[in-house]
């Protein structure tokens, strides 16, 4: 038996010289390719980055307008609560209606400051807690607080309506 014979590897074709800074390269001269790189690099700034398949983006709007009406919910929640203590005071009320050239507050006020804030500290509490899980699974929320707002100016108005169209000296003035 004889040993299989080994195939010749082709021959190496010559590497032309690599030119130096500042020679030109020789005719037919091609410069090697790098090497690829395969490394992960992030997104540059300012750039989308999507997530994979079924996952959701965040939305920096939403996530910014939702903060923004969040704390000015707070803020609404504070000045109804401030009326909703002018209310509840009858001599403060009484001075503020005598400012306005009335004989003063003849109505009555009813249950309008516990409404108020009642209705107040209800919804914005339950807009936080409702806001919070939308945001961390990154669905829209600002609706949320939006909504809310409307609600409460409506409850808030209505209320306050009610007390000064309780006094007849106020009615018969301004109507």
């Amino acid at each position: 038996m004889s040993e299989p014979s080994q195939p010749t590897p082709p021959p190496v074709p010559p590497v032309p010289p690599v030119p130096r800074y500042g020679e030109y390269a020789p005719a037919g001269y091609v410069p090697p390719a790098p090497a690829a790189d395969t490394t992960p690099y992030p997104a540059p700034a300012g750039y989308p980055v999507y997530a994979a398949a079924g996952g959701r983006r965040r939305r920096t709007w939403d996530l910014v307008l939702t903060i923004v009406l969040l704390v000015l919910g707070l803020f609404g929640m504070g000045i109804g609560l401030l009326y909703a203590v002018i209310l509840s005071d009858p001599t403060l009320l009484d001075t503020i209606f005598q400012q306005q050239g009335l004989d003063g507050f003849n109505g009555t006020v009813g249950a309008a400051p516990a409404v108020i804030v009642a209705s107040h500290v209800i919804l914005y509490l339950a807009v936080l807690g409702g806001s919070i899980p939308l945001l961390l699974s990154k669905r829209i929320a600002f609706w949320l607080p939006l909504a809310a707002g409307v609600i409460a100016a409506i409850i808030f108005w209505t209320a306050l309506g009610s007390v000064f169209l309780s006094d007849p000296n106020f009615v018969a003035t301004y109507s």
